[in-house]
């Protein structure tokens, strides 16, 4: 069997958040003309992100990934979009009978819970962990009073959010583990502050093999890079799975490669000028 290495087409599927992106939600002009040139080679660049579609789309616009054939997987692989034509080809979501315990469980636990809408967040209090996730996703919000009462579809995802203590999270996915169960939820971070809850079974993995089914690409022609929980199940997915130099230490076990760079450092950059050009 080759290396990626020795591919010709490669599929690189990136994560946004502590990734391709810095800090302060920028892309680095380095990373911008790495993937502009492994563009241009004919490899193909899939943003893998957490974020729901509305967010996504500034940054593929950005990226220039709007081309035929560009896609984006976001919202953890619950839903995924064709760039170039502005269709959803995939999308699934929680059961809107499961939000209202959700809901009341996490303002039990004093984590703020949010949903979605097919065009921003649905919450029931505007606080400061709202305008946090606003501000740094470049995404509109609505305050409801009951979100159930909006809603007439299944939301893509529930996002539970806490800026000061990760251990109230972990306790809170220890408290739902029940009511995941029965409403056939998994639950994850997306970082120290974000649990998410999606269907069971979808998740980023599941994202990028639907993709490669979808494209027909063997997934032997796939790498990806990712720094948090839920870039795990892609991490094991690709052929040759990278992890940033920023991540937490145990994610460092799920890479074949580690980048020398962190995500303010261009480490995207990094991964396609050793392994794509």
């Amino acid at each position: 069997m080759r290396s990626i290495a020795d591919m010709e087409k490669k599929i690189l599927f990136i994560d946004l958040d502590g990734t391709l992106l810095t800090d302060t939600k920028e892309i680095t002009q380095e990373n911008l003309r790495a993937i502009q040139k492994a563009t241009e080679l004919g490899h193909a660049i899939v943003v893998t992100t957490g974020r729901p579609l509305y967010s996504t789309v500034r940054q593929v616009e950005k990226l220039g990934l709007t081309k035929p054939g560009c896609y984006a997987i976001t919202s953890n692989g619950a839903l995924i979009y064709n760039s170039h034509t502005k269709k959803t080809i995939f999308q699934t979501g929680v059961p809107r009978a499961c939000l209202r315990e959700a809901f009341d469980e996490a303002v039990r636990f004093g984590i703020h819970p949010q949903t979605y809408s097919a065009t921003g967040v649905l919450c029931e209090k505007d606080c400061p962990e709202m305008q946090y996730y606003a501000k740094s996703n470049v995404i509109n919000y609505e305050v409801v009073e009951d979100v159930t009462k909006v809603l007439d579809f299944d939301p893509i995802k529930i996002l539970f959010v806490d800026l000061k203590d990760r251990s109230r999270l972990e306790r809170f996915r220890e408290h739902m583990k029940d009511f995941s169960e029965r409403f056939h939820l998994d639950m994850f971070f997306s970082c120290d502050q974000y649990l998410e809850f999606l269907p069971e079974g979808i998740n980023k993995g599941s994202g990028i093999r639907f993709l490669c089914d979808y494209l027909n690409i063997p997934l032997d022609n796939t790498l990806a890079a990712g720094d948090a929980e839920n870039d795990i199940t892609m991490l094991q997915t690709v052929k040759l799975p990278c992890v940033m130099k920023n991540a937490r230490p145990e994610m460092y076990a799920y890479g074949a490669y580690i980048t020398e760079h962190d995500n303010n450092h261009s480490g995207i950059a990094e991964i396609i000028e050793k392994f794509m050009l």
